[in-house]
Protein backbone atom coordinates (compact mmCIF):
# COMPACT_ATOMS: atom_id res chain seq x y z
CA UNK A 1 0.00 0.00 0.00
CA UNK A 2 2.63 2.04 0.68
CA UNK A 3 4.88 1.96 -2.41
CA UNK A 4 1.67 2.21 -4.75
CA UNK A 5 0.49 5.28 -2.61
CA UNK A 6 4.16 6.18 -3.23
CA UNK A 7 3.96 6.07 -6.70
CA UNK A 8 0.56 7.72 -7.29
CA UNK A 9 1.03 10.52 -5.07
CA UNK A 10 4.17 11.42 -7.29
CA UNK A 11 1.76 11.19 -10.44
CA UNK A 12 -1.08 13.20 -9.75
CA UNK A 13 -0.47 14.34 -5.78
CA UNK A 14 -2.78 14.69 -2.82
CA UNK A 15 -3.18 10.90 -2.62
CA UNK A 16 -4.89 9.50 0.28
CA UNK A 17 -5.62 5.69 2.03
CA UNK A 18 -8.67 4.83 3.58
CA UNK A 19 -9.49 1.11 5.06
CA UNK A 20 -12.41 -0.32 3.07
CA UNK A 21 -14.19 -3.82 3.78
CA UNK A 22 -11.66 -6.00 2.00
CA UNK A 23 -8.99 -3.44 1.27
CA UNK A 24 -8.00 -0.42 0.61
CA UNK A 25 -9.12 2.73 -1.15
CA UNK A 26 -7.78 5.43 -2.92
CA UNK A 27 -8.91 8.99 -2.77
CA UNK A 28 -7.80 12.54 -4.42
CA UNK A 29 -10.28 15.40 -2.48
CA UNK A 30 -12.33 12.79 -1.38
CA UNK A 31 -12.80 11.61 -4.90
CA UNK A 32 -12.61 7.37 -4.71
CA UNK A 33 -10.66 5.92 -7.98
CA UNK A 34 -8.48 3.27 -7.07
CA UNK A 35 -8.98 0.02 -4.59
CA UNK A 36 -6.53 -2.24 -3.29
CA UNK A 37 -6.88 -5.86 -2.67
CA UNK A 38 -4.82 -8.56 -1.82
CA UNK A 39 -1.81 -6.15 -2.56
CA UNK A 40 -2.90 -5.28 -5.84
CA UNK A 41 -4.14 -2.29 -7.41
CA UNK A 42 -7.11 -1.69 -9.24
CA UNK A 43 -8.17 1.84 -11.16
CA UNK A 44 -12.21 2.77 -11.65
CA UNK A 45 -13.30 3.14 -15.14
CA UNK A 46 -16.59 2.97 -16.91
CA UNK A 47 -17.89 3.59 -20.49
CA UNK A 48 -15.02 4.87 -23.16
CA UNK A 49 -12.71 5.24 -20.21
CA UNK A 50 -13.01 1.15 -19.47
CA UNK A 51 -12.92 0.32 -23.16
CA UNK A 52 -9.90 2.51 -23.54
CA UNK A 53 -8.26 0.33 -20.39
CA UNK A 54 -9.18 -3.21 -22.03
CA UNK A 55 -7.80 -2.19 -25.27
CA UNK A 56 -4.42 -1.89 -23.35
CA UNK A 57 -5.00 -4.85 -21.68
CA UNK A 58 -6.51 -4.30 -18.09
CA UNK A 59 -8.68 -6.33 -16.54
CA UNK A 60 -11.77 -6.09 -14.54
CA UNK A 61 -11.52 -7.05 -10.50
CA UNK A 62 -13.50 -10.10 -10.03
CA UNK A 63 -16.34 -9.65 -7.32
CA UNK A 64 -16.31 -11.58 -3.74
CA UNK A 65 -20.20 -12.27 -2.34
CA UNK A 66 -18.91 -10.12 0.79
CA UNK A 67 -17.53 -7.19 -0.32
CA UNK A 68 -19.96 -4.09 -0.73
CA UNK A 69 -18.37 -2.70 -3.68
CA UNK A 70 -18.96 -2.96 -7.23
CA UNK A 71 -15.72 -3.77 -8.24
CA UNK A 72 -16.43 -4.75 -12.20
CA UNK A 73 -15.85 -1.12 -12.32
CA UNK A 74 -12.38 -1.32 -11.54
CA UNK A 75 -9.56 -2.54 -13.45
CA UNK A 76 -6.30 -4.18 -13.02
CA UNK A 77 -3.90 -2.38 -14.75
CA UNK A 78 -1.08 -3.59 -16.97
CA UNK A 79 2.62 -3.01 -17.23
CA UNK A 80 2.00 -1.10 -20.33
CA UNK A 81 0.40 1.81 -18.47
CA UNK A 82 1.86 1.14 -14.75
CA UNK A 83 5.46 1.44 -16.36
CA UNK A 84 4.28 4.55 -18.25
CA UNK A 85 4.63 7.60 -16.04
CA UNK A 86 2.87 9.83 -18.82
CA UNK A 87 -0.33 7.22 -19.84
CA UNK A 88 -0.66 6.12 -16.11
CA UNK A 89 -1.10 9.52 -15.43
CA UNK A 90 -3.32 10.43 -17.78
CA UNK A 91 -5.88 7.66 -17.30
CA UNK A 92 -5.52 8.94 -13.57
CA UNK A 93 -6.83 11.89 -14.31
CA UNK A 94 -9.28 10.71 -16.49
CA UNK A 95 -10.93 8.57 -13.57
CA UNK A 96 -10.96 11.03 -11.07
CA UNK A 97 -12.96 13.53 -13.51
CA UNK A 98 -15.25 10.61 -13.78
CA UNK A 99 -16.04 10.23 -10.07
CA UNK A 100 -16.02 13.95 -10.03
CA UNK A 101 -19.00 13.98 -12.81
CA UNK A 102 -21.01 10.81 -11.93
CA UNK A 103 -21.22 13.00 -8.37
CA UNK A 104 -22.10 16.10 -10.18
CA UNK A 105 -25.51 14.12 -12.51
CA UNK A 106 -26.43 12.53 -8.89
CA UNK A 107 -26.43 16.25 -7.35
CA UNK A 108 -28.08 17.57 -10.17
CA UNK A 109 -30.55 15.08 -10.68
CA UNK A 110 -32.05 16.03 -7.70
CA UNK A 111 -32.84 19.52 -8.61
CA UNK A 112 -36.08 19.94 -10.82
CA UNK A 113 -35.79 24.04 -11.14
CA UNK A 114 -33.65 25.86 -12.99
CA UNK A 115 -33.54 28.65 -10.33
CA UNK A 116 -32.28 25.92 -7.35
CA UNK A 117 -28.89 25.39 -9.34
CA UNK A 118 -26.05 27.52 -8.04
CA UNK A 119 -25.51 30.89 -9.47
CA UNK A 120 -29.50 30.60 -11.34
CA UNK A 121 -32.53 32.64 -9.97
CA UNK A 122 -35.68 32.99 -10.41
CA UNK A 123 -34.40 35.70 -13.11
CA UNK A 124 -32.59 33.16 -15.28
CA UNK A 125 -35.18 30.53 -14.75
CA UNK A 126 -37.75 32.75 -16.40
CA UNK A 127 -35.57 33.38 -20.11
CA UNK A 128 -34.57 30.00 -20.01
CA UNK A 129 -38.12 29.33 -20.24
CA UNK A 130 -38.60 31.94 -22.37
CA UNK A 131 -36.24 29.91 -25.26
CA UNK A 132 -38.49 26.49 -24.29
CA UNK A 133 -35.85 25.08 -21.57
CA UNK A 134 -38.33 24.38 -18.60
CA UNK A 135 -35.90 22.30 -16.25
CA UNK A 136 -32.64 21.15 -14.91
CA UNK A 137 -32.73 18.40 -16.83
CA UNK A 138 -33.45 19.62 -20.34
CA UNK A 139 -30.66 22.43 -19.30
CA UNK A 140 -28.20 19.70 -18.83
CA UNK A 141 -29.13 17.81 -22.55
CA UNK A 142 -28.76 21.30 -23.86
CA UNK A 143 -26.06 22.52 -22.09
CA UNK A 144 -24.51 25.70 -21.32
CA UNK A 145 -23.57 27.17 -24.75
CA UNK A 146 -26.59 26.02 -27.07
CA UNK A 147 -28.74 27.71 -24.07
CA UNK A 148 -26.56 30.91 -24.73
CA UNK A 149 -26.94 30.85 -28.29
CA UNK A 150 -30.70 30.13 -28.07
CA UNK A 151 -31.01 33.29 -26.18
CA UNK A 152 -28.93 35.26 -28.13
CA UNK A 153 -30.60 34.50 -31.17
CA UNK A 154 -33.80 35.62 -29.15
CA UNK A 155 -32.63 38.84 -28.67
CA UNK A 156 -31.78 38.84 -25.22
CA UNK A 157 -29.30 41.15 -23.87
CA UNK A 158 -26.85 38.60 -22.35
CA UNK A 159 -23.39 38.76 -21.53
CA UNK A 160 -20.45 35.95 -20.94
CA UNK A 161 -21.59 36.62 -16.93
CA UNK A 162 -24.57 34.98 -17.86
CA UNK A 163 -22.95 31.99 -19.65
CA UNK A 164 -20.17 31.23 -16.81
CA UNK A 165 -23.21 31.68 -14.59
CA UNK A 166 -24.66 28.62 -16.53
CA UNK A 167 -21.49 26.81 -17.12
CA UNK A 168 -20.90 26.60 -12.84
CA UNK A 169 -24.41 25.80 -12.37
CA UNK A 170 -24.09 22.73 -14.37
CA UNK A 171 -20.68 21.90 -13.15
CA UNK A 172 -22.46 22.51 -9.56
CA UNK A 173 -20.23 25.10 -8.14
CA UNK A 174 -20.15 28.39 -7.56
CA UNK A 175 -19.26 30.85 -10.31
CA UNK A 176 -16.40 32.08 -8.63
CA UNK A 177 -14.93 28.39 -8.04
CA UNK A 178 -14.84 28.28 -11.47
CA UNK A 179 -10.83 27.56 -12.50
CA UNK A 180 -9.45 30.15 -15.31
CA UNK A 181 -8.55 26.86 -17.09
CA UNK A 182 -12.21 25.50 -17.04
CA UNK A 183 -13.15 29.32 -18.24
CA UNK A 184 -10.48 29.14 -21.38
CA UNK A 185 -11.98 26.06 -22.20
CA UNK A 186 -15.25 26.87 -22.13
CA UNK A 187 -14.96 30.19 -23.89
CA UNK A 188 -13.33 28.19 -26.57
CA UNK A 189 -16.15 26.17 -26.80
CA UNK A 190 -19.21 28.53 -27.32
CA UNK A 191 -17.21 30.42 -29.72
CA UNK A 192 -16.89 27.26 -31.60
CA UNK A 193 -20.49 26.88 -31.48
CA UNK A 194 -21.34 30.82 -32.06
CA UNK A 195 -18.97 30.24 -35.17
CA UNK A 196 -21.16 27.40 -36.51
CA UNK A 197 -24.03 29.51 -35.63
CA UNK A 198 -22.81 31.95 -37.83
CA UNK A 199 -22.83 34.46 -34.63
CA UNK A 200 -19.46 36.61 -33.59
CA UNK A 201 -17.55 35.17 -31.02
CA UNK A 202 -17.46 35.85 -27.20
CA UNK A 203 -14.07 38.00 -25.91
CA UNK A 204 -13.34 38.10 -22.15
Amino acid sequence: TYLIRKKLDRLIKDVTVNSLFSGYGFYQNNHLFGIMQSGVFYLRAEGDLAQQLERYGAAPCLASSNNALSLSRYYRLPQTITENDILYREFLHQSIEQVKQQKIDFQLARKKRIKELPNLSIKHERLLLKVDITDVSQLRRIGAEKAYILAKKQGFSITLDFYWNLVAALKNIHVSLLPEAQKEHALAKLNNYLRQEGLRSEKV
